[in-house]
């Protein structure tokens, strides 16, 4: 047990490392979002005010791609160092694995809760208000997308065309979660109490992504 927890630790802070190495890393993010927000709000809030359900959109959209871009940029530096690999013979799979899909999920709460605030801020039909279950529901949206792409992004390695692959595969997956949290937190607002159900969903897309990733990835190592 000691030692598990001694290797998942020591994944844990390779990956942070690896994270503020790639191509600027944590803050490439929050400038991405930041300009993503600034294009719509300039575009179109300016204009017209957008409604409460293409304002959610928007996020779930920042979601998407901003999950791509930060798995694309853990993989591609850990690729060039050859880490991943080299860690395989000497700790578990799963630990490997998780522990890179911690990293990159936190990573991805701190910017949703600024996407979360700047969203309540400038769009005048999102409320202040709802921040909390704005941010509750960013980050259980990004908890599958990491598992999501980690698992793919692994997948791809196999591959020659890696960076080519993995949006491929990707994109695909991304789409149902993308529908289905959307519409699950449409419905969150919509019920008087606490709606369940809408927690529930995006809590099984975590799970099924992320039990899938490890079996995939135990059948890639037995393979290779």
């Amino acid at each position: 047990m000691k030692g598990n927890f001694s290797a998942f630790w020591d994944s844990t802070t390779k990956e942070f490392l690896l994270l503020g190495r790639s191509m600027g890393g944590f803050f490439s993010q929050i400038s991405l979002s930041l300009c993503l927000l600034f294009i719509f709000y300039s575009s179109i809030e300016v204009n017209e005010s957008l409604q409460e359900r293409s304002v959610r959109g928007i996020k779930w959209a920042i979601l998407v791609i901003l999950n791509f871009v930060l798995i694309g940029q853990s993989l591609w530096e850990e690729r060039e160092e050859g880490g991943w690999y080299a860690s395989l013979g000497r700790k578990p799979l799963a630990i490997l694995y998780f522990a890179k899909c911690l990293v990159i999920w936190l990573s991805t709460v701190i910017i949703n809760g600024m996407v979360s605030l700047l969203l309540c801020l400038f769009f005048q039909k999102a409320n202040v208000d709802r921040f909390l279950s704005e941010w509750m529901f960013a980050n259980l949206g990004s908890l599958s997308l990491v598992f999501l792409g980690v698992t793919l992004g692994l997948l791809s390695e196999a591959s020659r065309m890696k960076e080519i692959i993995l949006p491929l595969l990707q994109l695909p997956f991304s789409i149902p979660l993308f529908l289905f949290g959307m519409e699950a937190e449409t419905r969150f607002y919509q019920e008087v109490e606490f709606y369940l159900p809408s927690v529930g969903i995006l809590l099984f897309f975590a799970i099924f992504y992320g039990s899938l990733g490890v079996l995939f990835l135990e059948v890639l190592q037995k393979d290779s």
